[in-house]
């Protein structure tokens, strides 16, 4: 079967996500998949943010009130009230960039959709695969987003009472899903938890590789078409005063990477003794 026209994959991931903030002004913003700091470092000053992620090692300076939490995101949502985080207001704003399996990114949104509201925008990268290969759940290359996609697909048959679209942004793909309602009795994505994942786990790619556009409702970059399927901002109406940026480190992440290193010395100390034992 040929594949149907599909909107050509431009622009970048990053780009995007500086245009959204600076069009919605968001209050509050949620991280999850911090990694080096270059999507977090997007946030604007009035802004007040949370960033998420167990191995965060952070290169870009972001802002001073931004809160870090080195857990992985299960660990966070299990001990924090996100709401209280931030100043008793729902998240405005967030970005799942976090483990590139499915039933993760399902747990995340699940989570983020908890502390939302009704004007809340919720962004979820990888969700637009070059290939199957890209695709797997098993990573054979360097580039590899995984079966975070299965998650626009859950939402569209779970969830029909949201707003799922993928924007074909390079370099994989980003999804916008809109409409939150943290109160819905009977969530399916709590109730029919096991159900999903056990469903989902076993779809491959190449089932919607020839019409993912039309099964991953993708529309192009073009921030007309996007601005219409997004709360019209600024959300932030008062001026803040300026939030200065710094560089942040965390000790309990530098000793892991120094562990993990050593690690490392000592597995190739260990091979070199074999090879020399051998011969």
């Amino acid at each position: 079967m040929p594949s149907e026209a599909a909107p050509p994959v431009t622009g970048y991931y990053l780009e995007l996500l500086t245009r959204v903030h600076r069009e919605l002004r968001p209050r509050t913003y949620l991280e999850i998949g911090v990694h080096t700091g270059d999507s977090l470092t997007l946030v604007q000053p009035e802004t007040l943010a949370i960033g998420i992620d167990p191995v965060a090692s952070i290169r870009r300076p972001i802002n001073r009130s931004a809160q870090l939490f080195f857990k992985t995101s299960d660990e966070f949502f299990a001990s924090n009230n996100v709401k209280d985080l931030l100043g008793n207001r729902p998240v405005d704003l967030a970005f799942i960039d976090g483990m590139h399996l499915f039933e993760y990114a399902l747990r995340d949104f699940r989570n983020v959709e908890a502390s939302c509201g009704p004007d809340s925008v919720v962004l979820m990268h990888d969700c637009y695969p070059k290939s199957a290969a890209h695709a797997s759940r098993h990573r054979q290359q360097r580039e590899w987003t995984g079966d975070t996609w299965k998650l626009v697909l859950c939402l569209m048959e779970y969830r029909p009472d949201l707003s799922v679209h993928t924007i074909t942004v390079g370099a994989s793909g980003m999804s916008i899903i809109r409409g939150m309602n943290p109160n819905l009795v009977d969530n399916p994505l709590h109730t029919k938890y096991d159900e999903i994942v056990n469903k989902y786990i076993q779809l491959d790619f190449t089932e919607i590789e020839h019409r993912k556009s039309l099964a991953l409702n993708a529309i192009p970059y073009d921030w007309d078409r996007i601005s219409s399927i997004m709360p019209q901002g600024p959300l932030v109406t008062t001026p803040v005063a300026p939030t200065k940026r710094a560089r942040r480190v965390s000790i309990p992440i530098v000793l892991h990477q120094a562990k993990r290193y050593a690690k490392l010395l000592l597995s190739k100390e260990a091979r070199r003794n074999s090879v020399s034992s051998v011969s």
